[in-house]
């Protein structure tokens, strides 16, 4: 049975928002109502946490109707494997994982621009397609960066009955942090809503970009032409997820000065401050002579660029997280080590980002301050500390001897 809705959906769902509730609420009705659903993801900690929360949602019951995937897990066994004998004869038994685009010789630049490995192209000579473009040397495994554009080609090739089939199987198609996808994702997309026009649903945050599913330089890239080209091109219906239900109003207020004028405002849903947060509450720059004083004080979650941020002087062992990894979480107090082109913007510089083509180090900004429940620190050298517009910390008060 096919839900009721008069359109597919683009919902921007601001940090905090609420959306893996409001996914999985949708959800359960339709699996209650007889139907079947499937839910698409990125990270396999949204996918652990997409299977809980339809168990607690659904009277503490699991169901078959509910199925939870990997992006690439889709790609490969629900858009490509079905259908993939019009294009390769042999099973494609899995995807191989890698971040950098394998056909680049690694480390090698001539002016600027990565070097390609020969016998790699799209199609050989003739105009066959090339299994070493999109498969591994051995054949029998698909490159994830790759995928996309594989399913693009399997539809084309098979008058999209990858899409087709799939309409047949589930009544509703979620994609989860759909901010992620780009290039050749949109075109499976695109596949998807020309035989489901009322059957997808796209949540995420397009502040939140961070990864990238797909290599190359296809478009949409950027976060405004993405969300064109789901409502310009698509057809989708925007809808939007403002109200935060982790931080407080002032943590809000902070994150919504990264991206100014482009999304509703944000509104807190936070009411009642727990009594033993209430002491230490809003936006902080903490001296780096300090460091160990805070943690000990307020035991505060750290996010950093990467893992070697800060190795000078935090204390050893220290658990932290880097911005990428902590999307998704959330924490009562935080402390973040800002990028240079952080402190640049947060001391009021306007042009901060203007370098930042890809938006990477203004989303993981906007990640980093929107973990943050009740307290918000930056940790800055000490000559630095007076550039913010923040209150300082002024530190543990020691007794006198």
């Amino acid at each position: 049975m096919r839900c009721s809705i008069l359109a597919n959906e683009l919902w921007i769902a601001g940090a905090g928002s609420g959306k893996t509730h409001k996914i999985i609420s949708d959800a359960v009705d339709i699996v209650k109502a007889g139907g079947r659903v499937l839910v698409v993801t990125y990270t396999t900690n949204n996918q652990a946490e997409l299977r809980a929360r339809f168990v607690e949602l659904n009277d503490g019951k699991n169901s078959e109707d509910f199925v939870v995937k990997g992006l690439f897990s889709f790609y490969l066994e629900d858009m490509i494997r079905p259908y993939q004998s019009v294009v390769f004869p042999s099973r494609i038994a899995a995807h191989f994982f890698t971040e950098n685009n394998p056909h680049h010789l690694p480390g090698v630049f001539v002016k600027g621009r990565p070097v390609y490995i020969k016998g790699r192209a799209e199609k050989l000579t003739g105009g066959a397609v090339n299994p070493l473009h999109y498969l591994t040397p051995c054949k029998t495994m698909a490159y994830s960066g790759y995928l996309a554009k594989l399913v693009a080609l399997v539809g084309k090739r098979s008058k999209n009955a990858p899409a087709t089939r799939l309409s047949s199987i589930y009544q509703k198609v979620y994609f989860d942090e759909v901010q992620d996808l780009v290039g050749w994702d949109y075109e499976v997309i695109k596949s998807l809503n020309k035989i489901m026009p009322d059957g997808i649903w796209c949540v995420g945050d397009f502040r939140q970009t961070i990864y990238s599913t797909t290599f190359g330089h296809k478009a949409p890239l950027t976060s405004q032409e993405k969300i064109d080209y789901f409502v310009g091109q698509l057809g989708f219906v925007e809808k939007t997820m403002p109200t935060n239900q982790r931080c407080i109003q002032e943590i809000c207020d902070l994150s919504d000065t990264i991206n100014p004028g482009v999304y509703e405002k944000t509104i807190s849903a936070v009411k009642d401050v727990p009594a033993e947060m209430s002491d230490h509450l809003g936006s902080f720059v903490v001296r780096q002579s300090q460091v160990d004083d805070y943690i000990s004080a307020f035991h505060p979650s750290v996010l950093r660029w990467n893992a070697r941020t800060g190795a000078g002087y935090l204390p050893p062992n220290l658990v932290c997280y880097n911005f990428g990894s902590c999307k998704g979480l959330g924490f009562d107090r935080v402390l973040v080590i800002p990028a240079e082109n952080h402190l640049k913007f947060l001391a009021g510089d306007g042009k901060a980002f203007d370098k930042d083509k890809t938006g990477e180090s203004r989303n993981k900004l906007y990640v980093a301050i929107t973990r943050a429940r009740y307290s918000l620190a930056f940790l800055v050298e000490d000559k630095k500390v007076n550039e913010l517009p923040f209150p300082v910390w002024p530190g543990v008060a020691r007794a006198v001897i």
